[in-house]
């Protein structure tokens, strides 16, 4: 297939117009019109150019048969999506990293690697290296912007660089770019569950209030950071009424203790209202709690099926779907870290406690990379 051929084909699967491409590259539409009837040929400037546009190589302008430079790309982001997700960034990150050297155009491998930086800075190895990885981020993710046209790995792009650039100061840009996404009720799903119908509205509904369940847990847990003027918004008492407020809608939807998923974060929730009744200086309240969390910890690190059922109302006959962990501790050994912190030291030569530390020892894990 000739050249302008291939352009006029990965045009018309782009939905781009002539004059849309002409605009992109700041020449005529006849011009392009030439290239896909075969009177002439693109310059060899502007196939770099040509190719970022439609997410391609240059040698499959050039008619080269690149199926086997897709299914590596494609398998250097399975290798390292299969690191992530069981926590290992750092892994993935440098399989990512050889994968660009050698597919330096793939905004594929870009975007992924974006995930993985932004994860691993935050580890306590990279506490020197966290404003390189913060503005290589920023690096990547403007590269995406400026030359791909696909709309998935540009709105993943968007998501982290919003994310990103207040950590260098440059929070009005990121407040530009999310200016320029739609607002959750013009969002694919909001916009779906209005046109499907039947079983497939039912499911999708399903999905939404799952999310929305999800997110519940930043809405009302994170929420306590210091005000403009330094203040907190809740005292240790207000926290513990949120953190129990949160627990009890936890039990109204899985009314019946199947929890699935979100097990880890009632685990979490459970350790963090510990923490508050420690400065409350509830001892007895502090220790409940946390044999609750470790026993939620336990279930979900010994127990957790992807593919077991909720049976609640709600979500009875949905699985429990697979988990991308941003670390690689199991819940327990995130669960025993933190009881390890001084916050707990007055509590840590009771019997009691001494106990939950045995049980969570039992279960504390650091998962291994996985081999290729």
């Amino acid at each position: 297939m000739q050249i302008g051929m291939i352009i006029k084909k990965l045009r018309k699967e782009k939905n781009i117009t002539q004059e849309q491409l002409a605009e992109y590259l700041g020449i005529s539409s006849r011009a392009i019109s030439q290239w896909e009837c075969g009177k002439t040929m693109p310059d060899i400037s502007q196939l770099p150019i040509i190719a970022n546009i439609f997410n391609v190589t240059t040698d499959y302008l050039l008619g080269v048969n690149i199926n086997m430079q897709t299914e590596k790309i494609d398998t250097i982001v399975n290798q390292a999506l299969k690191e992530r997700i069981v926590g290992n960034c750092t892994k993935a990150s440098q399989i990512l990293r050889e994968g660009i050297k050698k597919y330096p155009n793939s905004h594929k491998i870009m975007c992924e690697l974006m995930q993985c930086i932004w994860r691993v800075r935050d580890l306590p190895e990279n506490k020197n290296n966290y404003q390189t990885l913060t503005e290589e981020i920023i690096i990547w993710g403007e590269k995406i912007l400026n030359e791909s046209t696909d709309t998935n790995i540009r709105n993943h792009a968007i998501q982290l660089l919003c994310f990103t650039y207040p950590n260098v100061n440059q929070t009005d840009k990121a407040v530009e770019l999310a200016d320029k996404m739609p607002c959750i009720y013009l969002s694919r799903e909001h916009l779906l569950k209005r046109i499907f119908k039947g079983t497939m509205q039912f499911d999708l509904v399903r999905d939404i209030l799952w999310t929305d369940i999800s997110d519940l847990y930043n809405c009302m847990l994170y929420n306590s950071g210091s005000l403009d003027d330094g203040s907190r918004p809740y005292t240790v008492k207000e926290n513990i009424k949120i953190y129990q407020k949160y627990l009890d809608i936890m039990n109204i939807f899985f009314e019946d203790g199947n929890f699935g998923f979100f097990r880890e974060m009632i685990a979490r929730a459970n350790l963090n209202l510990a923490a508050f009744y420690m400065r409350d200086s509830n001892y007895e309240l502090t220790k409940k709690h946390l044999k609750i969390a470790t026993e939620h910890a336990i279930v979900y690190d010994s127990k957790y099926n992807p593919d077991d059922e909720y049976t609640c109302i709600l979500f009875k006959g949905k699985k429990f779907g697979g988990v991308i962990h941003n670390t690689n501790k199991n819940i327990c050994q995130i669960v025993l870290d933190d009881i390890n912190s001084s916050t707990f030291d007055k509590i840590r030569n009771s019997d009691e406690f001494i106990g939950i530390v045995k049980k969570l020892e039992k279960y504390a894990d650091v998962r291994v990379s996985i081999e290729k």
